[in-house]
């Protein structure tokens, strides 16, 4: 996903004329790309003084590597755990310890023998509950909160992600600004825990009829 920054959204929206409309005549869209390449897809709706907001992204479970299933479902819940700039109280003293349980992964996935491996999870577990201490949880739903938002949410699909968000329609300069964020530089933070949401949003899967069916159909 290439960042993109808030002016160039507002362009899109006062530089209609320059767009292409598609759809009948109950619904226009606006189709624009912006000079990073972000193609930009605007639906006007005079109805209410609100914007529903889509960022989809070409990455699904298609695209997990064959020893890391789950992958790219793991990725949209992190992208919700914040920057250096929100999601922590203090990123200095909280990057090192990030930094070492990275490192330690890393260590835990080249070595072969269950015991070291045992050991090696331990230090991360203990490395982990004193990077959670400086962590601020739902820090970013929080933020979307005060401003208005609603339906604050995404998905993980086969050949997509999709991050979603309806806010007041003066909020759309902040969405931007948090998007871009978001996606230019995320902290990957409360791995731990997050896994465990993971695993239980799949355990819940696994019991949906409907999840159960497509995957035969499909």
């Amino acid at each position: 996903m290439t960042s993109y920054s808030s002016p160039q959204i507002q362009d899109s929206l006062q530089e209609s004329n320059a767009s292409s409309y598609q759809g009948g005549s109950s619904m226009k869209v606006i189709q624009k790309t912006l000079d990073n390449g972000l193609t930009v897809l605007l639906s006007p709706n005079p109805e209410e003084p609100r914007f529903y907001a889509e960022i989809v992204t070409r990455a699904g479970s298609k695209h997990d590597p064959e020893t890391n299933t789950g992958l790219a479902h793991y990725l949209e819940h992190l992208l919700f755990k914040g920057t250096k700039n929100f999601g922590t109280t203090d990123f200095e003293k909280e990057k090192p310890l990030l930094d070492k349980i990275t490192d330690l992964y890393e260590q835990r996935s080249k070595e072969s023998n269950q015991s070291k491996r045992a050991i090696i999870y331990d230090e991360i577990n203990r490395i982990s509950q004193e990077a959670a201490a400086i962590a601020v949880p739902n820090e970013m739903d929080r933020i979307y909160s005060d401003m208005g938002g609603k339906g604050i949410n995404a998905h993980t699909w086969h050949e997509e992600t999709v991050y979603k968000v309806d806010l007041p329609a003066n909020r759309i300069d902040h969405w931007a600004k948090i998007e871009a964020e978001r996606f230019a530089n995320p902290v990957f933070r409360l791995f731990h825990t997050e896994l465990e949401t993971v695993y239980e949003e799949k355990n819940r899967s696994i019991d949906n009829k409907d999840r159960l069916l497509h995957r035969e159909v499909n």
